[in-house]
């Protein structure tokens, strides 16, 4: 009976430890939802919201903004998404750090030019303050 219960609380533990594991990647997919909602949007407070603090914005071009630098090319509709498509994502979870690439179709329309852009993203995402922070994002053009 004695190993029984053993063998009960080892597997009680390890569930539950895949359990946290299949909640944390889904609160990162989550916070990756948020993020395309507030880049399509403009919207400064969701932006601020999802960033963290000292977040570095990389861009398939080459630039990299901060996150004043990022959040006001959103606002200011220098930088204009009109429809994100991600497919092929991947989280990997690292404590409370997460690393999530994938393929972004999107159309675009900076200036008021219409455009579409096929990328591949990878994205930093740790948890600040208790919830997941966009601390790092670089894209290249495929």
């Amino acid at each position: 009976m004695k190993h029984f219960f053993q063998l009960l609380m080892f597997f009680v533990l390890t569930s539950s430890g895949a359990f946290a594991q299949s909640n944390s990647e889904a609160d990162v997919a989550k916070a990756m939802e948020r993020l395309n909602a507030a880049i399509l949007s403009g919207d400064a407070q969701k932006l601020n919201a999802i960033s963290g603090a000292q977040v570095s914005y990389g861009h398939s071009d080459g630039r990299v903004q901060n996150k004043a630098e990022f959040v006001d090319a959103l606002v200011s509709r220098q930088s204009v998404f009109t429809k994100i498509d991600v497919t092929n994502q991947k989280i990997v979870m690292m404590g409370d750090t997460a690393i999530v690439r994938n393929h972004v179709s999107a159309d675009i329309a900076p200036g008021g030019k219409p455009g579409h852009v096929e990328l591949e993203i990878i994205y930093v995402f740790r948890i600040e303050g208790g919830e997941w922070k966009l601390i790092g994002r670089q894209a290249f053009k495929i």
